[in-house]
């Protein structure tokens, strides 16, 4: 079984958390995009907070190591 150390792993999960979404103008709408997973939240007035990840994102999955380890 392969062992990782636990603070490489909490640094490789607070750089995935860092900045997984960018913000494009678009030609018609501005949208978020997760640079992880290729998820898009489209639209005028909408924030982060609204994005939605997919199932099987990066992100989930560093949101939930971080959350095991408070």
């Amino acid at each position: 079984m392969c062992e990782f150390n636990r603070e490489d792993v909490l640094i490789l999960a607070k750089a995935i958390l860092e900045e997984p979404l960018v913000y494009i103008e678009g030609d018609r709408e501005p949208y978020f995009y997760c640079q992880y997973c290729d998820s898009e939240l489209r639209g005028c007035g909408i924030s982060r907070e609204e994005f939605k990840h997919s199932i099987n994102c990066p992100c989930l999955v560093a949101q939930d190591i971080l959350t095991r380890n408070k």
